[in-house]
Order: structure tokens, then sequence, then C-alpha cells
């Protein structure tokens, strides 16, 4: 992997959830010269700085939707700002939408208003696949912080580089459906499942860092980054979890309650990272597809004549077998160290 931030200043808003403190790590095994977390959570925080011994790390407690409070964390000169503060989960953006709107859209201008006073030379956003073709309040804050994101390059008049990453369900993080499950499982609450033939992309978290960091590597300004995944169905995955998991717990598959609901409001039955409109900008690269700014020409441009991108649908791509599934779950329970528990 690409040493990229090696001798940089980073600073990852967000850094003390699941998706900031892995990049938090990455920047410190590549060498970072310091490594700036900004979030609003203390006790994460406090956590972070116990289990990161490392005078490299630098906290800051604050918060993005406030810029005095986002101000502090650009004391220093900075490299390089991943920005991953965000409310994620889609039914409680949709119960609280003005803080999802505080939090992804105001919140979001803030850090670029920051970058743009302070002249750091690269910012990256990270997305999620709701932001194409928006269907509910997540997505659609997130995809309007692509938009803000991405107008700072304008604003600097390209003297700086700002572009966004898309990730698609990053499998075993915290609030996603695996970690769920496994809760359920173990106190006997029913597996609920909205739709057996409902399909999500799925990536681990070290693709999801490999994204990130070769983003980096090759942002111009503009762009957005797009991990090539492949996906999984919520009915694949509950057969795993009830005939494979559930034994391993020492729970009998026989007890394990499986219930139907309704698909959240907004929820999709299949998800996309690209929208129609964005197919003529796409490019194929080996792992990834980048989508480019209109009229904004870059040295991805050369592979566009030989890999034409067609729709990217969760429906459309490869399925994860049960075996990855199984596989992908025993890896939360062990890193977790859940079978001492049961």
């Amino acid at each position: 992997m690409s040493k990229i931030l090696s001798g940089k200043t980073v600073l990852v808003t967000g850094g003390t959830g699941s998706i900031g403190s892995v990049i938090v790590n990455e920047a410190l095994v590549q060498g970072a010269k310091k490594v700036i977390v900004f979030s609003r959570d203390e006790i994460k925080h406090f956590i972070m700085m116990r289990r990161i011994l490392d005078k490299r790390l630098e906290t800051v407690v604050g918060d993005v939707r406030d810029p005095k409070s986002a101000e502090q964390a650009f004391r220093d000169a900075i490299d390089i700002v991943y920005h991953a503060a965000a409310m994620k989960h889609v039914v409680m953006c949709e119960e609280f939408p003005m803080e999802a709107v505080k939090t992804n859209i105001l919140g979001t201008q803030n850090i670029v208003d920051m970058v743009l006073k302070y002249r750091v030379p690269k910012m990256v956003t990270i997305s999620t696949d709701k932001a194409v073709d928006a269907t509910n309040l997540m997505g659609a804050t997130k995809y309007t912080a692509e938009r803000l994101t991405l107008n700072g390059n304008s604003l600097s008049k390209g003297k700086q580089v700002f572009s966004c990453v898309r990730f698609g369900n990053v499998a075993n993080s915290r609030g996603s459906v695996i970690p769920i499950y496994i809760d359920n499982l173990i106190n006997s609450n029913p597996l609920e499942i909205t739709n057996p033939d409902v399909t999500r992309f799925i990536m681990e978290m070290p693709d999801a860092v490999s994204l990130v960091v070769k983003a980096t590597e090759l942002a111009e300004g503009g762009e957005i980054f797009i991990f090539k995944m492949k996906s999984f169905k919520l009915g694949d995955l509950v057969d795993v979890m009830v005939n494979r998991i559930a034994p391993k717990l020492n729970i009998d598959p026989r007890k394990v309650r499986v219930e139907r609901s309704n698909l959240d409001v907004g929820e999709k039955l299949h998800e996309d990272l690209i929208n129609n409109t964005e197919l003529s900008r796409a490019v194929s690269l080996d792992e990834m597809y980048v989508i480019k700014e209109p009229g904004k020409l870059t040295n991805h441009s050369r592979t566009q004549e030989e890999e034409k991108v067609s729709k990217y649908s969760s429906k459309d791509v490869e399925l994860i077998s049960h075996d990855e599934l199984e596989r992908i779950v025993l890896d939360y329970l062990r890193e977790r160290d859940i079978f001492k528990y049961v």
C-alpha cells in the first residue's frame, strides 16, 4: 500500500468512529508526523488515547456543527483532512432531520471553510451509496455534503484538492447489520428482515482503508472514488446467522426467531453507487471507479475508452457466497472476543 501519509499531519473528523478510527490507525502505521482526531464523544477519545499509546496522536473534542469548535482542530499546519464525521443511520436521520442537516450539511461546510481558510492542500470526504439517487434524508444530506466538498475546488480556484469516496456497507462497522444480528442472537431477540431479496453492497474494513489511501494518492480535485464491490442478499445473511453462526454460539437454530418487517421510510430494495448522470463521467480503474467533475480532464481519462462503465447496482454485481458471509461474521466474533461470553 502507498505510503502517501508518511511524514504528513493528518486530521480525521469523526476519528473515533468505525471508519475514522481505522483511517487514524492507517495514518500512524504509514508514519504520519501527527494525527489529529476530532469528534464530540469524549469517552471515545479517552478510550482511544488508552488504546493507542502514540505521541503522534492528538485528540480534540469538538463538534463539526460549530465553526469555532471545528477551528480548534486547525491549530497546526495540516496536510490532509479526512472528513468522516456524520450522522449515518437512515432511521435516526428521518426521525431527527434537522440534526442530520446540522451535522452532514452544515458540518461539512464548516470543515470545507476551515480547509480553505488554512489552505490545507487536500480534503477527502467519506460518503455513502445512499447519496446516489437519494430516497431518504440521510442520503440527501450526504449527497449535499459531496457537492459542498467538491465545490471547494472552485472556491480555492484549483489551488487545493477536494474529493470524495463513496462506500457501500462496511462489514462489521458499528451499527451495521451484522453486529445488530449478533446482539439479537445472543440476547434471544428476533432477527428482523424486511425482504430476503434486499441486496446491499459490502466491503471489508481493509478494502475501505485501501480505497481511502488510493483516493488520496490519485485525487486531483473534483473526483468521487468508488471501490468495486460485491453485494449480499439479506436473506442469505439471515440464513448464515441462523444455520451456521447460531450453533457456534451454542444457540439452537430452531429457537431463533426471524420476523418480517417493512422497509424503512426511503429505504431501497437495491442500492446504486453511480447514477445515470454520472455514468458518462465515470472511469474504470483496476479496483475502483472514478467519477470526474463535468468538463474536467484528469490523468484518469486514459482508461475511459478502454473500459465503459455501466450502471452499478447491488442487484447486478456478484453476490458473495454463504462461506464468505460466514467468514466475515466469524471475523467479527473473534475481533470482539464474543465467543468467551457465550
